[in-house]
């Protein structure tokens, strides 16, 4: 009988040990920074835009943009590269069912030697006041699943949460200012939040767009500067372009894009040097179905 209780408490102990070990694996299990990376006019933008004029992709710098996008429905998908494909997503954006903007995106990594495949579901949403209808807020929840060994088995799992608000000022030269603030990454139990402020105007019957933005890290202080620029070509073309300085690593980086933007059909290119000591350009592309009323 000392025997078996012996040998009961001795499993027992085996398995603390194990439980003990599957929770230190699971905690050195971390998103890949791949699964965050910005598309199409995020991207172009070198990752800021709070009150920077674009499409869905704008929920990442602040969800409270949503509202004052193109009135739409739209269905969406890209990827991302550096050597390849890295990175795809899907999505569906609606600004016109209900006075809430809403988008809903799913993203996966692709698998290689060094990079795990992860997976995220955002939701995100903005919506104009209207008792104070040049303010919009917005808010946006992400759920990643890490390092995937099944389709629905994941080793770890991360969540973020976004918060932002949107301001038009209008002026006596009709060009209205936009003020914006977001911050992405709350609760995220690896990364450190990025509030994005921001400050952008229209000029020369808004064919061009002017921004600059400001990154701030919760945890390093103030991360970067960036300048942005949008120029409508024509009809149905778009020009996007930015220049960035991270005063603490001395670096520059940049972004760039083109935008056909077609009665329904959009599709897209992006080119970036990212804000890393990573050299090798970072490539996105993408379509977009949408029809506005």
């Amino acid at each position: 009988m000392s025997f078996k209780l012996k040998k009961i408490f001795f499993v027992q102990f085996c398995l603390s040990i194990l439980g003990i070990s599957n929770q230190a694996l699971s905690a050195d299990i971390k998103p890949s920074t791949v699964l965050m990376q910005p598309t199409s006019y995020l991207s172009a933008g070198s990752g800021a835009g709070a009150s920077a004029p674009g499409d869905a992709s704008m929920l990442d710098a602040n969800p409270a943009i949503l509202p004052a996008l193109k009135k739409q429905y739209s269905v969406f998908g890209s990827g991302s590269w550096q050597n390849k494909l890295d990175l795809v997503e899907a999505g569906v954006f609606d600004s016109t069912t209900t006075p809430i903007a809403m988008v809903i995106r799913a993203r996966e990594t692709i698998p290689t030697d060094t990079l795990t495949r992860d997976r995220s579901f955002t939701a995100a949403a903005g919506y104009q006041l209207p008792f104070l209808s040049n303010l919009s807020l917005g808010l946006s929840f992400e759920f990643q699943q890490l390092s995937l060994t099944d389709r629905w088995a994941w080793q770890n799992e991360n969540y973020r949460l976004g918060l932002g608000a949107f301001y038009q000022i209008n002026t006596p030269w009709k060009n209205p200012i936009f003020l914006g603030v977001g911050t992405r990454g709350l609760f995220d139990k690896y990364n450190s939040n990025i509030t994005n402020v921001g400050i952008s105007t229209y000029a020369l019957d808004n064919y061009f767009t002017f921004n600059i933005d400001g990154l701030i890290d919760s945890r390093n202080g103030f991360q970067s500067v960036i300048t942005g620029v949008n120029i409508l070509i024509q009809t149905y073309f778009e020009l996007r372009g930015s220049i960035g300085y991270n005063p603490k690593q001395d670096r520059i980086f940049w972004g760039s894009g083109i935008f056909f933007k077609g009665p329904v059909l959009h599709l897209y290119y992006t080119l970036v040097k990212t804000d890393s000591d990573d050299t090798t350009l970072r490539q996105t592309a993408g379509l977009e179905l949408a029809f506005s009323i």
